[in-house]
């Protein structure tokens, strides 16, 4: 692939994962207020999480496959006509529920966006998929950065919600408009053409894949769950205005942001399993950190040292899959993400439950039990050897 190839691949993936990331984090930044106006409980508001990740992980789930089937093209238009009708139908709402169908809509567009955007990168980079996909997922990072912090801005200058909605759906539009009309990034023998039979080969691989799909659920149910109470926490916990309950989630996301550049480069020349203890354990000691103190400037630093921990543990753990599965790859890849969404989906729900018993702080006290699981599984044998002991689980 030329160099123009390359560069219309990085514009076109980076607008995608900038506005995937919004439609996942824009909504814990706008509860509070919806929470206002809708005089809404935790329990039903922590349901808004839920009404995304349902569609998300069921569309994520198929998405592999039909990539492998159809090729990844038809599967991104369909992603990203549906994350534009989720976000004008939220903009457009007028009580609770339509926003709640607008985000079930804006789930299915994202189920059927991350896995194929992801195994496009993987396809075109291979052999070098931690680097890559680190470096894709900087848009991803900066969508979910800057997201919640123009939203705190806007929202704490009585700017409508509806604004935040309406201007992404803009932007997918536009991007079914290129994608449509793209052909070479789309070229590749591997993108199609797989009969369904042909899957099962996957099996042979399940020992490795069940314990991979183990780590991102536990790693995603970490982050999704944490960041999106950070800036309810912020109001309501700690007595903060919105600004600053987005600015904190602009913090955590653009720690991980410049994380997944900085490791990103560190993954072309050190081990993977390397690099994901020292990223797990650093996101141990911030959660421990946050978990005892209320005091706002040590909270930020923690919050600080979290994003940089979290930043390239989902990168690393789905190029490890993709570098040892080379047939069925987007399938692979999707059901990875999928155990991921399972996690973002039941964690923030959740949490949110737990959270209307015994306060929001023990939001944190889950996402530090959740990384120190994660810790185990990442040392586990099998996933450490993958290719050995993948094969020996038939």
């Amino acid at each position: 692939m030329g160099k123009r190839e390359k560069l219309r691949l990085s514009f076109i993936v980076g607008i995608a994962f900038y506005f995937l990331a919004v439609s996942m984090v824009i909504n814990g930044a706008v509860l509070p207020r919806w929470m206002e106006i809708f005089a809404l409980s935790t329990a039903r508001a922590g349901r808004l999480f839920a009404l995304y990740y349902l569609p998300y992980v069921v569309a994520t789930f198929f998405s592999g496959a039909l990539c492998d089937i159809l090729g990844k093209k038809p599967v991104l238009v369909v992603s990203q006509t549906f994350l534009a009708l989720g976000f004008f139908v939220v903009s457009l709402a007028d009580a609770f529920p339509g926003v709640e169908w607008g985000v079930f809509l804006a789930g299915i567009g994202g189920g059927f966006c991350e896995a194929p955007l992801t195994g496009l990168v993987s396809q075109i980079f291979s052999g070098r998929e931690g680097y890559a996909l680190n470096l894709s997922q900087i848009s991803f990072g900066l969508g979910a950065a800057t997201g919640p912090y123009v939203a705190g801005f806007l929202l704490g200058r009585a700017v409508s919600w509806r604004v935040l909605y309406f201007v992404p759906g803009l932007f997918s539009v536009l991007l079914v408009v290129l994608l449509a009309r793209e052909e070479v990034l789309f070229a590749s023998g591997r993108d199609g053409g797989a009969r369904l039979g042909d899957l099962r080969a996957l099996f042979r691989w399940k020992g490795f894949l069940l314990v991979s799909f183990l780590a991102i659920f536990l790693y995603v149910g970490a982050e999704i769950g944490s960041s999106a109470w950070l800036s309810t926490y912020f109001v309501r916990e700690l007595k903060k205005g919105f600004y600053l309950g987005g600015a904190a989630m602009g913090i955590f996301w653009g720690t991980m942001t410049l994380g997944r550049l900085i490791f990103g480069f560190m993954a072309r020349k050190l081990d993977y399993l390397f690099l994901l203890r020292i990223l797990v354990l650093l996101s141990f000691f911030s959660l421990l950190l946050l978990n005892v103190t209320q005091r706002v400037s040590l909270v930020l630093g923690a919050l600080f040292g979290i994003g940089l921990g979290f930043s390239a543990i989902w990168p690393l753990v789905v190029a490890r899959v993709a570098q040892r599965i080379s047939d069925f790859q987007a399938t692979a890849i999707g059901l990875t993400v999928a155990f991921g969404g399972m996690g973002a989906l039941f964690f923030p729900w959740f949490m949110g439950m737990v959270a209307g018993f015994v306060g929001l702080r023990w939001i944190f006290v889950i996402a530090l039990v959740l990384v120190a699981a994660l810790f185990l599984v990442t040392q586990n044998r099998i996933f450490r050897e993958g290719e050995k002991y993948g094969t020996s689980w038939s």
